[in-house]
C-alpha cells in the first residue's frame, strides 16, 4: 500500500512541478487575433502580388490555394523560434527571441514575426525549417 501511494504522490508531483514550470505556461505562439490578422493580410499579400518567379526562387509559394493561416500549435511555433534564434551568433541583439507570431503559408512555408517586432518577416520551409527568405514590411 504504502508503494502505490508512494508512485501516486511522484506522480503528482511531477505533475505538479511541469504544470508550474515557465515553459510549460508559455507557449512559443503569439495569438493576438488583431495582430495575427494583420501579420496574414501582409503575407497573403507578399505571396499574392509578388513576382512569382521571385518567390519559387527563395521556396515561397505563389497564390497558395490553403492560403495563410495563424499557427497555435506550441511545437511548430518552438521550431520556427528555435530555427529564426540559430540564424544569429551567440551575443547578437535578435537572437533569443522566446515567442513569435507563426504563420502557415500554403502547405510548404512558415512565416513568423519575432516578438516586439511589426516589420519583418522571416520565412522557413514547413518540413525542416530551413531558413527561406527575409523580407520587410512595406510602409
Amino acid at each position: 500500500m504504502h508503494s502505490v501511494f508512494r508512485i501516486s504522490a511522484v506522480a503528482a508531483l511531477s505533475v505538479l512541478m511541469i504544470a508550474r514550470s515557465p515553459m510549460a505556461q508559455t507557449s512559443a505562439c503569439l495569438t493576438d487575433p488583431d495582430t495575427a490578422a494583420l501579420h496574414a493580410e501582409s503575407v497573403t499579400q507578399t505571396v499574392t502580388v509578388v513576382d512569382p518567379t521571385r518567390l519559387a526562387g527563395q521556396g515561397l509559394p505563389y497564390r497558395p490555394v490553403e492560403g495563410v493561416s495563424l499557427v497555435t500549435n506550441g511545437r511548430i511555433c518552438r521550431r520556427v523560434v528555435d530555427a529564426y534564434n540559430a540564424l544569429f551568433p551567440e551575443g547578437e541583439e535578435n537572437r533569443f527571441i522566446s515567442r513569435a507570431y507563426v504563420l502557415k503559408v500554403g502547405k510548404s512555408a512558415y512565416a513568423m514575426v519575432p516578438e516586439g517586432r511589426v516589420d519583418v518577416y522571416m520565412y522557413f520551409d514547413s518540413k525542416k525549417y530551413k531558413f527561406l527568405a527575409g523580407m520587410v514590411a512595406p510602409e
